[in-house]
């Protein structure tokens, strides 16, 4: 057999940092990863990088692909016992606070801490040594010096990255990487408006904030909450976190717009409009080009949604003009009146030129409202296919504040196409349209996915929302993983589904989330598929249970409509947590989005 390859620190090192961490030198035409001799090698990597977030982007990818981190022992007092099988490694108290220390001052000073250099020395004195830590065990050896080394520097650069992503703040002034990246990215509306609306179209931001790794190879990214579970990267890091190569998914941070509410100045009132509200027959249509065929297309074809809910756009600019005015009425009339934050309709509920219609009048209507969420047939370019849309506004509190309505849009394409299988065909009633009793057909959206991206957006002090649709939040491939290593705070899943409720997919799945990384999770759906499971009586009672609420206290809380209304005010309260790594640092500024109450309108 062929003799295999181990891959040694050294290339896993310029994997990263292809160009040196000095890039400004030319490495030479004879330079080619994987075949530099030590002279090279030592010229090119034998210094540390001087950005914190390519120190961070290259000691995760060894920590991540070398498997090292679960040989280390989180207790401080752990003794490293020499034979002891299998080998496992720890950082003093002593070691983390000088890491901390290191970070802190890399924080406010542009040169690289002396700790760093004499760390990273240590990974390129291992650059020959194997890279996988289990071919590292054998009996009666000792953990390699570069696994502690590399967990240490991890943990200098991720102090030196607080403030990630975030807005300057009192408690960091002075942080020198974190306001170039704010001069660079933090400009919502700084690009074009999108014709007939007062939406800002947003520019694509930063792959990764690592300025010389390699995207290619893995990303860096702003970090929320903090699993509290488990031994990964995740709970290693509490300001930056590690994700994968942009060609699995684009993330796009987009940096907080200026405002002067913080968490705790208010709860988050939501109105939820769940459109469409009937679902018609000749609104799902049979793609005429892909249906079942047995040798081409066996068992399965391609359907289409027709948006005929939205012919009579007046009548239903006033419908949502009429749900978010009452929503209005119901919080003046609580004892601490507050905004109406926000407003969330379903996947496929309407079109981007409408959505950016709405959206321009309902901020004229509520100057408090921060965003809107909306399924939707189109994008930011008229492409057609599955999107959700979502409008960020700057909401300042101050008195005589001017009302500005400009708002940033971003788009994004669905993960996962639609699949409709025999039961769910028989359980929405479709089967006059979509044929699948007979010979067991399924039938599948129609959409192009193309790059997989997801959007963070900061929102507030410090939290992060971001959205799902349908498929995204059921599969849980390729994107949770990065749910869980930047751990928004809320996460508004979008679907075309049925009922809401404990026992069903929806609250399975949201339940992951709300354990790992303690994201609060709203799912909505539309009447539209429910009202045809209630007029075919599937369920023994009709359902009018269009959303679903899960957050980390481990309940779940279906959300439902009265018979007769056409909306939903839910209120979100913010609660103050304490998030920690393995290594015992802990992150005092985060928040936990909690149900308080809902009133259906």
């Amino acid at each position: 057999m062929p003799e295999i390859r181990e891959l040694k620190v050294g290339l896993a090192i310029q994997h990263m940092l292809p160009e040196g961490t000095y890039p400004f030198f030319d490495l030479g035409e004879g330079a080619v990863p994987g075949q530099t001799s030590d002279l090279t090698f030592r010229e090119h990597w034998g210094a540390p990088p001087v950005w914190p977030t390519d120190l961070f982007a290259v000691t995760a990818h060894l920590i991540y692909t070398s498997g090292l981190l679960t040989y280390f022992e989180p207790d401080p007092d752990h003794s490293d016992k020499t034979g002891a099988y299998p080998p496992c490694f720890s950082i003093s108290k002593e070691e983390r606070d000088e890491c901390l220390a290191a970070g802190a001052i890399w924080a406010v000073k542009k040169s690289v801490p002396g700790l760093a250099t004499t760390l990273w020395k240590v990974l390129v004195k291992a650059h020959k040594q194997t890279l996988r830590a289990s071919l590292n065990t054998r009996r009666g050896s000792t953990a390699p010096a570069w696994w502690a080394a590399a967990v240490k520097l991890i943990l200098i650069a991720d102090e030196a990255c607080v403030g990630l992503g975030a807005r300057a703040s009192a408690e960091h002034p002075d942080r020198w990487m974190i306001d170039q990246f704010e001069i660079f990215n933090a400009a919502p509306f700084s690009g074009k408006t999108l014709p007939g609306s007062t939406a800002y179209r947003a520019g694509r931001q930063r792959a990764t904030f690592g300025v010389f790794s390699d995207p290619d190879v893995g990303c860096v990214q702003p970090k929320s909450r903090i699993s509290s579970v488990g031994c990964n990267l995740r709970n290693l890091t509490r300001n930056a976190a590690y994700i994968p190569h942009v060609g699995s998914v684009r993330c796009h941070w987009q940096q907080p717009i200026a405002q002067k509410v913080g968490e705790e100045a208010d709860d988050l009132d939501v109105l939820i409009v769940p459109l469409p509200f009937e679902m018609k027959d000749k609104w799902i249509v049979q793609d005429s080009s892909s249906k079942p065929e047995p040798t081409k297309r066996p068992k399965w074809g391609n359907f289409e949604i027709k948006q005929g809910w939205l012919e009579d756009e007046k009548g239903l600019i006033d419908l949502i003009l009429g749900e978010f005015r009452k929503a209005m009425a119901a919080l003046k009339t609580r004892r601490t009146a507050g905004a109406l934050n926000g407003v969330v309709f379903p996947e496929y509920a309407l079109t981007e030129p409408l959505f950016n219609k709405i959206c321009t009048y309902l901020k004229r209507e509520e100057p408090g409202l921060e965003f809107a969420i909306s399924g939707s047939s189109s994008n930011c370019e008229g492409e057609t296919g599955n999107f959700v849309l979502t409008a960020m506004w700057p909401v300042d509190k101050s008195i005589n504040a001017p009302v500005d309505d400009r708002f940033l849009l971003t788009s994004r394409r669905k993960h996962h196409r639609w699949k409709l299988s025999p039961s769910q065909i028989k359980t929405y009633d479709l089967d006059n349209i979509l044929p699948s009793s007979k010979d067991g057909s399924s039938w599948w959206e129609r959409h192009t996915i193309a790059q997989r991206e997801i959007h963070f957006f900061h929102f507030r002090k410090t939290s992060v929302l971001t959205s799902m649709i349908c498929e995204d939040l059921a599969r849980s491939d390729p994107c949770h993983d990065i749910l869980r290593a930047i751990g928004p705070n809320l996460l508004f899943a979008l679907l075309m589904d049925g009922p809401q409720t404990a026992n069903r997919w929806p609250a399975r799945y949201a339940a992951t989330l709300a354990d790992d990384p303690g994201t609060s999770v709203l799912t909505v759906t539309s009447m539209g598929l429910m009202d045809r499971t209630n007029k075919a009586k599937i369920y023994s009672e009709p359902s009018f249970t269009v959303a679903m609420w899960r957050d980390e206290t481990g309940v779940t809380q279906p959300l439902e409509l009265d018979e007769g209304s056409k909306s939903i005010l839910l209120t979100l309260k913010p609660y103050a947590v304490v998030d920690q790594t393995i290594d015992g640092r802990a992150n005092t500024q985060s928040w936990s989005w909690r149900y308080e109450q809902c009133i259906s309108l």
